[in-house]
């Protein structure tokens, strides 16, 4: 789960250097992008195959590694979905630490896309 969160992370990294660099860096970025976003897909491919299980120990990390994907391909409403069954099936299960983490996680993106009265909500949970 953490090398999912890392590469889709490092993705969303490697995005903003395409728009501030010249051209060769912005090919090496954007190569650099494309291998962090399959190493993540690989990763969250293997997390999938652990909630097919019926692992109920997984399912919220299934669902933040979720938004996280949908907030670096830009699908506003799947992300906002998804990183609230990750909170609330976080909590439901009574996983505080990681009930935390997707709150964190889901406030950082509503403050990426402007939702100011979101990313508080967020914030303070």
């Amino acid at each position: 789960i953490l090398e999912a969160l890392i590469s889709i992370q490092a993705t969303r990294f490697s995005k903003k250097m395409l728009t501030s660099w010249k051209w060769r860096q912005r090919a090496y970025a954007m190569l650099t992008s494309w291998k962090w976003r399959q190493r993540a897909y690989a990763s969250v491919k293997r997390v999938r195959g652990w909630a097919k299980k019926k692992n109920p120990n997984i399912l919220h990390n299934l669902h933040l590694l979720d938004a996280e994907l949908a907030s670096v391909e830009g699908k506003k409403k799947k992300a906002i979905s998804h990183y609230r069954d990750a909170i609330v099936m976080a909590e439901k299960n009574g996983f505080l630490q990681d009930q935390a983490l997707s709150s964190e996680l889901a406030s950082l993106y509503f403050d990426s896309i402007g939702d100011t009265r979101q990313m508080s909500i967020h914030r303070e949970n």
